[in-house]
């Protein structure tokens, strides 16, 4: 299968070979609608990085999508046979990863005390802002699909205030110009900044692992909608 890798940034996509940026938020269903008009894959990787709701996740852990869910929505599933194909190969090269729940929300989950609560509300291992948009859109035009997301503000985390409105790539150098002026944000930023590299390594190999075995799993001619539970 000829495989699409979509990440929502562009510094995402940077981090990953071959991947191409659909925009953050909701708004990135219709950046990936655009993609797959352009390039017509057989199968899409979708990848990036999340905050984490699971406690036992650090910074640059893995998890591999098993379903993906959306307050008011039902789940959304891989193909079974993509996914067992997934976790063989993310196993034969020794990386560590959760196979759980992603939750998608509208804007970015900044504290800590709000991660818990979605943690004990969804079981979701990670929260991200597009996942479920995108994997919507492809089970809307029967493409397959496998998500893989990397922790980079674990659950223990804190988000600095000036980014809990980020729902753009834009809203980043915006975000930027508000904490030069909050000088008790720096070790939020700093803390993160710390975390990128080795989350961008990660997001790395994982994209590279998971796209090859999405290329070479047998693919399912079932539905993989259900309904709520």
């Amino acid at each position: 299968m000829t495989v699409l890798i979509v990440a929502p940034t562009e510094r995402e996509a940077r981090s990953i070979r071959r991947a191409r940026s659909c925009g953050a938020g909701a708004a990135a269903r219709d950046g990936l609608a655009r993609l797959l008009d352009a390039e017509r894959p057989s199968a899409v990787l979708i990848a990036g990085w999340c905050g984490g709701l699971d406690p036992s996740l650090a910074s640059g852990d893995l998890i591999l999508s098993r379903l993906v869910v959306a307050p008011g929505n039902p789940e959304l599933l891989p193909r079974p046979l993509i996914l067992a194909a997934a976790r063989r190969e993310l196993r034969r090269r020794r990386l560590r990863f959760v196979s759980s729940r992603l939750l998608t929300a509208e804007r970015p989950v900044a504290r800590r005390s709000a991660k818990v609560d979605l943690w004990n509300e969804f079981g979701a291992a990670g929260v991200d802002m597009e996942t479920y948009y995108l994997a919507a859109e492809l089970e809307a035009r029967r493409i397959p699909w496998l998500a893989v997301r990397v922790v980079l503000d674990p659950a223990g985390w804190d988000l600095p205030d000036s980014l809990a409105s980020w729902t753009a790539e834009g809203d980043e150098r915006a975000a930027i110009r508000r904490a030069v002026l909050r000088p008790w944000e720096w070790l939020g930023y700093a803390r993160l900044a710390l975390a990128l590299p080795k989350a961008e390594r990660s997001l790395r190999r994982a994209a590279a692992f998971a796209s090859r075995a999405l290329a070479t799993a047998p693919v399912e001619e079932l539905p993989v909608v259900i309904g709520d539970g």
